[in-house]
């Protein structure tokens, strides 16, 4: 055994429970001659021992000397020191306390008399899930191979033997210390990242709804269907929306329930005056020339949630307000097309017409020449002619009818082409955009 003499006593706290103030104390040995004091030590192992490496140190022994002397050797290193007696002491006194207030790690004896031994105190910290991976060095009168089997199985960190050397209690403990710092660090940063990721793979999934409407609003083709696009598209995010898009021709507002009541609309129509994005309690208002978007419940409990929906929002209704100028385009386009299409057919009637004309101009002009011909063989009995002269007016006579119908058969020609142009006519009156509203297109959410 150690002998030992006291150079000074002072108060340390040492948790709480009866006797939580105990005095602590620097020793000297006369084994080395020397005062194991702060300072001496901590020009040796400066990396070892400042403060980051200190922490609360459980001290589980029923030998008040040796939990004297290892208190007083490592509050004198700058370790907070709490002190039992028994295994069951310990367990109970670690039972109530949550992750804060537990210690850094444990010493434990492994002979403490009655009750439960140290290699079963220290299964049963394994077992509880508040102190699993509490680092323990067990202390231990015996140093022989099945000793320290033994407390390798029941779960302990690290062994060291009666008497013990400062130099090493103080390295084992600052290392168990720092690993144990680092490993609840490492585990920090895991759920820090987990949580990261998780909140990048919901906000990409909040960005997919967002650029899903980006496609789909151009393909809309009336103010309906864009604005039910909008509501679903805003649903996927839980909140609750009403659209107003307005156009030329008409106004439109729209909610998740129907078309808005008169009170909805006069909601809106105040919020445009309110700038770009303005919010009021737990509704949020994003105004753009020919859209707005007014949200009714907003998540402000929720600073992060609310930011990414505010920002989505805007998106979709940038978005929007294209979609609403494709929509107008498309509106002035289907007004000109209707307008060419009552031209095109006026003009195939038109050109009908005149073709109708033009057939039966030339069925007269045949019939009335026929009838030139025969008035004018029918004279030449009251005329006297000789035959020559009879035969050479008929010649005259056919001659020019002959080359009036083949004038007329140069105007099957024109009556070709008047064919194609009714043909060409008719077809460009007969072409239509289709202005039926479409169901908008499913909002996928990744």
């Amino acid at each position: 055994m150690i002998r030992c003499a006291a150079l000074r006593i002072s108060p340390c706290w040492r948790g709480p429970g009866p006797g939580r103030w105990k005095p602590w104390r620097r020793y000297w040995t006369p084994q080395t001659d020397r005062i194991y004091d702060n300072q001496s030590r901590r020009t040796i192992m400066v990396e070892l021992f400042d403060a980051a490496h200190c922490g609360r140190i459980m001290i589980v022994d029923d030998d008040p000397v040796v939990a004297g002397m290892l208190g007083a050797s490592l509050a004198a290193e700058g370790h907070e020191i709490v002190e039992t007696n028994s295994g069951e002491d310990a367990l109970a006194s670690l039972s109530g306390l949550d992750g804060g207030q537990l210690p850094d790690m444990v010493i434990l004896d492994i002979e403490m008399g009655a009750g439960i031994d140290g290699y079963e105190t220290c299964r049963r910290l394994r077992a509880a899930d508040a102190t699993h991976d509490l680092p323990v060095i067990f202390l231990s009168g015996h140093d022989e191979l099945d000793d320290r089997l033994q407390a390798y199985d029941a779960g302990g960190n690290d062994f060291m033997a009666k008497p013990f050397v400062p130099d090493e209690l103080f390295r084992k403990t600052a290392l168990a210390i720092r690993h144990k710092r680092l490993h609840a660090a490492a585990i920090d940063e895991k759920r820090s990242t987990f949580g990261a990721a998780m909140t990048a793979l919901t906000t990409l999934g909040e960005t997919g709804v967002a650029l899903k409407f980006s496609r789909s609003a151009l393909g809309c083709r009336t103010q309906r269907a864009l604005a039910a696009l909008a509501i679903e598209s805003m649903g996927a995010f839980g909140i609750d929306c009403h659209v107003q898009l307005r156009a030329a021709t008409e106004t439109l507002t729209l909610t998740s329930r129907g078309p808005a009541s008169p009170l909805e609309e006069s909601v809106i129509e105040k919020s445009r005056k309110m700038g770009r994005i303005f919010g009021f309690r737990n509704r949020l208002i994003v105004n753009y020339d020919s859209v707005s978007l007014l949200l009714l419940n907003m998540p402000i409990a929720d600073d992060d949630l609310c930011g990414r929906i505010r920002d989505h929002a805007a998106m979709i209704a940038e978005s929007a307000e294209l979609a609403v100028d494709n929509i107008n385009l498309r509106t002035e386009a289907i007004v000109r097309s209707g307008e060419l299409r009552k031209l095109a057919d006026a003009s195939r009637k038109a050109v009908e017409e005149l073709r109708g004309s033009y057939r039966e101009q030339q069925v007269a002009a045949r019939l009335e020449l026929e009838s030139m011909v025969t008035a004018i063989e029918g004279l030449y009995v009251h005329l006297g002619l000789t035959d020559n002269q009879e035969f050479t007016i008929s010649d005259t006579v056919h001659g020019a009818v002959g080359r009036v119908l083949k004038l007329f058969d140069r105007g099957s020609e024109f009556d070709h082409h008047f064919a194609g142009i009714v043909d060409g006519l008719a077809k460009a009156g007969a072409y239509t955009f289709n202005q039926e509203d479409e169901a908008p297109p499913a909002v996928e959410i990744w």
